[in-house]
């Protein structure tokens, strides 16, 4: 059985909140600038107890199981928008995935909703909660797969708020924190633009001490957005990083048991126009490693689609694409793109964008609503009998963007030689694509 415990400021009670804070929360917050001090979290119990927080309230509970601690999480309640705030909750890594989470969340939303019933006499409304954006690496390990974690907080009931968010400077010591998502789990009411404003200004005031949050650049960019929306945009946190559908496998020689009924969409899609590949272009060898993904709506459904890209090192680059069959009209497109970014992220973290060649006769519309933006550039890809066909470049931003972000000219030049001479093979120092119009900007 777990037994929570609900901090004070006893001598008891802080000594296990240093051991927790020594044993367990330096490591799994490896991000100093993520990381709260262990005295800050003991002067904010004590100023609870003060009467600092008024209506509002502050809260560090320990989970322990046979007089181990197994996690812990640390909320802070805000009567105005009766909601509360998840600043973290974690799991020791010991214990994981046996349920000890979701307990965990359980009390955490049973002390919120006294909370929230003994100040407003209602339940609590919302509970917001950040996590690390699997887009945006930062270079520190995580103590989790920010993908897998997407996955967990979505089935626990939280929604992706589609608003441009980041977390001010915990202290003069630290950065602002960028790479983070807001989350939300409501309990029946419509989470509003004034609603988010509201509970991220009381975040600002009670949990990090900032007087004015209009101070804070990264605040007036998130109200500044807020102000232009009439209801606020969620999304699904398994979607967002390519869950259930489509079920994606590698396919790493013909020899594989899916190889052929693959190569078979292939040829009858691709194979047979101008723009298609020798089938022995699949298996040769690249400087690079040639992504070649079969997809499927269900693991043990018929191959249904394929998938080609690379990884170079000026950017992404996306080859042939295909849905058939049941993966259409279920959209699988954009988590289709989000599992691909996060392979490009993997091969190489530094990765922002990604190019990808479009036919004339390509309906571009789907491509867009998933943020390809086409570049205005005049371009041509080469084609095996050594002809430039007339193509159309798109490029996309990996990631959640709120500002369309065009690479310079400069950066489209060096990744489209990068494609010409490891995708096509093709060594030239002729220029086979030209700025028109208003071009693109050379930064």
């Amino acid at each position: 059985m777990i037994h929570f415990r609900d901090l004070a400021t006893t001598d008891a009670d802080i000594a296990a909140l240093t051991a927790f804070y020594e044993d367990h929360y330096a490591d799994e917050f490896p991000d100093p600038d993520e990381r709260e001090s262990l005295a800050n979290m003991i002067g904010y119990l004590r100023l609870r107890e003060q009467g600092w927080y008024g209506c509002n309230n502050y809260h560090i509970i320990l989970a322990s199981m046979n007089g181990a601690t197994v996690g812990c999480s640390v909320i802070d309640y805000f009567a105005g928008t009766n909601a509360g705030m998840i600043e973290f909750l974690m799991v020791v890594p010991a214990v994981r995935n046996t349920g000890v989470g979701r307990a965990i969340l359980a009390e955490t939303e049973r002390v919120l909703n006294s909370d929230a019933t003994a100040e407003t006499g209602t339940p609590l409304a919302h509970l917001f909660a950040e996590i690390n954006d699997p887009f945006v690496p930062t270079g520190t390990p995580d103590n989790l797969d920010p993908a897998d974690r997407a996955v967990i907080w979505d089935r626990w009931g939280f929604r992706g708020l589609d608003v441009p968010y980041a977390q001010p400077a915990l202290s003069e010591t630290q950065k602002p924190v960028t790479n983070l998502l807001l989350i939300c789990k409501t309990f029946g009411r419509p989470c509003t633009p004034r609603t988010v404003r509201s509970a991220v200004a009381d975040y600002l005031r009670w949990a990090m001490r900032v007087e004015d949050p209009q101070r804070c650049p990264e605040f007036r960019t998130l109200a500044a957005h807020l102000a232009t929306l009439a209801s606020v945009g969620t999304f699904s946190l398994s979607r967002y990083v390519g869950h259930p559908i489509p079920h994606a496998r590698p396919l790493t020689a013909p020899t594989d048991p899916d190889w052929a009924a693959t190569m078979e969409l292939y040829r009858t899609t691709f194979g047979i126009t101008e723009y298609g590949i020798p089938e022995s272009e699949f298996i040769r060898e690249y400087p690079v490693p040639l992504h070649f993904w079969t997809l499927r709506r269900t693991p043990a459904s018929a191959v249904a689609g394929l998938v080609t890209f690379f990884t170079l090192s000026t950017a992404g680059f996306g080859g042939y694409g295909l849905f058939t069959g049941d993966l259409r009209g279920v959209g699988a497109l954009r988590p289709m793109i989000a599992q691909v970014e996060l392979q490009m992220l993997a091969d190489r973290p530094s990765t922002r964008g990604w190019y990808i060649e479009v036919t004339p006769k390509t309906d571009q519309a789907p491509l867009r609503a998933v943020g390809f933006i086409e570049l205005p550039v005049r371009y041509s890809v080469p084609s095996p009998n050594g002809d430039e066909l007339p193509a159309t470049l798109m490029y996309k931003s990996i990631g959640r963007h709120y500002s369309p972000t065009l690479p310079a000219e400069s950066e489209v030049g060096a990744a489209v030689r990068e494609v010409r001479e490891v995708v096509y093979g093709v060594h030239s120092g002729k220029r086979f694509f030209e700025a028109v119009e208003e071009g693109v900007p050379d930064r």
